[in-house]
């Protein structure tokens, strides 16, 4: 019997590892009544070139917004950047496109590998998300949205709430923005080519499961596809649109590429390509609570609350990540934005540091951030 026990009790350490793993926000996309992308990296044709020997460049300054420096003029111990650098180039971390490191608000590292380059965007993934959240929080703030507290059958006035599944009428958007809809169309199969602008939320309101929302956390593409709507149905405006006239235009971010999605909209689950320097500007604006330069692109209290931990799996906030690092046993306030294939963005406010990796790995070596900033990065900024 104790075998046994000790058997049971090793198994279900197995499966919550897994389950944890399979909602860290860097699994495959997690699609639901929507298309998988069509630009998901096919890692076969990726060609590793020996680049270990590259000698540091300081970050050339284009005008485009970002102040630059120079890391061996900082008085840090480089070392560590160093070695990364070498084992980046040498593939110990799989197919890694780019690194940059931001400290003090100028660009000191900056670092490209195989299909990577300056002005490329990049398929971002999960990190469309945060720049989701980041428009609900503007479209709040311009009172197209009353508060994260409404119901979200608010935002759908034509639906009949007779026909909806038990319990949608009681999500709020809050839930959407955390994860914790309830919403669960599992087993559900409808072609996507009959799935448009009109009928796509119905589908989710009507085929989900019972619902009972903000009870569990269950990272999917549902929760971001109902707030796509909700964007659209306030502003007129597709995601796209609104992020371009109220968030990117302000960066001096036009180098995007947006995917669509299955009904029509922009897809804002996981569409977005950015270049790794515009994912930097995305950095220093969410750590400096919407400031960026001295204009505030977003509003200071909501960039506080959404990167804000608001449940218990994984710290996670309005798709913003709350899991810190630790150093020598001690412990780095640490915010990121996290896709598929090893995309980040880290911020570490009390250092003053962001951090941004692109990648095209795979399921092995898409977490190898996790191992290397703490490890190699931050020990340099540490006072």
């Amino acid at each position: 019997m104790k075998s046994y026990s000790i058997a049971a009790s090793l198994l279900c350490l197995l499966l919550v590892s897994f389950q944890n793993q399979a909602q860290d926000g860097l699994a495959d996309e997690q699609v639901s009544l929507n298309k998988v992308d069509s630009t998901q990296m096919d890692l076969k044709h990726m060609i590793r070139t020996d680049e270990r020997h590259r000698p540091y460049n300081p970050p050339e300054s284009l005008n485009d917004g970002i102040l630059v420096g120079n890391l061996t003029s900082i008085a840090v111990d480089s070392s560590g950047i160093e070695q990364l650098r070498y084992r980046i180039g040498k593939g110990d971390y799989g197919y890694i496109d780019s690194l940059l490191v931001s400290y003090n608000g100028k660009l000191v590292v900056e670092d490209y590998w195989g299909d990577g380059t300056i002005d490329k965007p990049h398929f971002v993934f999960s990190i469309t998300k945060n720049i989701l959240s980041n428009a609900i929080g503007k479209a709040i703030e311009l009172g197209l949205i009353s508060s994260v507290n409404d119901p979200i059958i608010k935002y759908f006035p034509e639906l009949s709430e007779k026909n909806l599944s038990s319990g949608v009428d009681t999500i709020r958007i809050h839930d959407l923005l955390t994860m914790r809809s309830g919403l669960n169309i599992k087993g559900v199969d409808i072609p996507l080519d009959t799935i448009n602008e009109n009928n796509h939320v119905e589908h989710y309101f009507t085929m989900t499961r019972p619902v009972i929302p903000g009870q569990y956390f269950k990272y999917q593409g549902a929760d971001p596809d109902i707030l796509n709507h909700i964007l659209y149905n306030v502003s007129g405006l597709t995601l796209e649109e609104f992020t371009e006239q109220h968030y990117f235009k302000p960066l001096g971010i036009d180098n995007v590429r947006w995917e669509q999605s299955a009904c029509g909209l922009t897809k804002a689950s996981s569409g977005l390509h950015l270049t790794s320097r515009d994912m930097m500007k995305i950095g220093l604006v969410t750590m400096s609570k919407g400031d960026y330069r001295g204009y505030q692109v977003l509003n200071r209290m909501w960039v506080e609350e959404a990167t804000s931990a608001k449940t218990t799996n994984g710290n996670y906030g309005y798709y913003w990540w709350t899991e810190d690092f630790r150093v020598s046993g001690d412990r780095v306030k640490t915010i990121s934005g996290r896709g598929a294939r090893g995309q980040f963005i880290f911020m570490m406010p009390e250092l003053e540091l962001v951090v941004v990796v692109t990648s095209s790995n795979d399921n092995k070596t898409r977490r190898a951030p996790f191992t290397f900033v703490p490890e190699l990065i931050l020990p340099a900024f540490i006072r």
